[in-house]
């Protein structure tokens, strides 16, 4: 007569090939849910990916503002492009020296920041300049001011002796771009000759229209820019005839 303990072991032996059968039944199933998971979690990263941001940059160079993608935007890529530009400027009995200039820290960024009613303001994730802000606006004062004059930017290069040098400071203290509206930009400048105690410092304030979006508004500081290049420029001029009964002044 067979015990139970005995009993009972041939029955968990015969049971064995079953269980094990279903548990290999089941496993593909569970596989087959978190294929399924893993298809769901990629497609939801995938929706919610930043699209690719458009690149803006203040230069004048046809086809430059607007541009996609880094490496392609053109122009107002830093102190290396207005230095090439300069290069190429005829000879003048003097050069320049564009100074790296300064603006507000909440416009010191990558994204282009447009101002709202109220008090509030947008950071474009979406529309970014091609360079930092900063490069933008000294790149693009030193090739005005080099097309201008015809002076080269020897900015941080060495120089001969004797050469006169009007060394250029710009302080922005307000660059706002409001989208169907208008932008605005406020700066504060000075002009220094070396050798010399020639020192200019005047201040710019001016709007521009921009009726449309991110490109118009680009646009319209692009001009604003100008105008105060203009200034500088005309500035660098007059002291460069040395009329002594004309010495330069700020003008609107």
């Amino acid at each position: 007569m067979t015990r139970p303990t005995e009993m009972n072991r041939i029955a968990r032996h015969r049971a064995t090939p079953m269980a094990d059968a279903h548990r290999v039944a089941r496993r593909p199933a569970g596989l087959r849910a978190l294929a399924v998971l893993a298809s769901m979690l990629a497609a939801a990263l995938a929706g919610c990916a930043s699209p690719t941001p458009t690149f803006y940059t203040l230069s004048d160079a046809p086809g430059a503002t607007g541009v996609t993608g880094v490496g392609t935007a053109t122009g107002g890529s830093g102190a290396s492009g207005a230095r090439t530009t300069a290069a190429a400027a005829p000879a003048t009995p003097y050069a320049i020296e564009v100074s790296p200039v300064a603006v507000p820290e909440q416009v010191d960024r990558p994204q282009i920041v447009i101002t709202r009613g109220g008090g509030r303001v947008d950071i474009l994730e979406a529309s970014r300049w091609s360079a930092p802000l900063k490069t933008e606006l000294t790149s693009t004062i030193s090739r005005d001011l080099t097309q201008r004059l015809g002076a080269m930017d020897v900015y941080g290069l060495p120089r001969a002796d004797g050469l006169t040098v009007y060394r250029v400071s710009t302080s922005v203290q307000r660059f706002e771009s409001v989208p169907g509206e208008q932008a605005a930009l406020t700066a504060v400048w000075s002009v220094r000759r070396v050798p010399g105690d020639l020192v200019l410092t005047c201040r710019f304030a001016g709007t521009e229209p921009a009726s449309g979006g991110v490109s118009e508004v680009v646009a319209a500081q692009r001009r604003l820019v100008d105008r105060l290049a203009e200034g500088i420029g005309r500035a660098i001029a007059t002291s460069a005839q040395g009329s002594a009964g004309s010495p330069p002044r700020c003008q609107d």
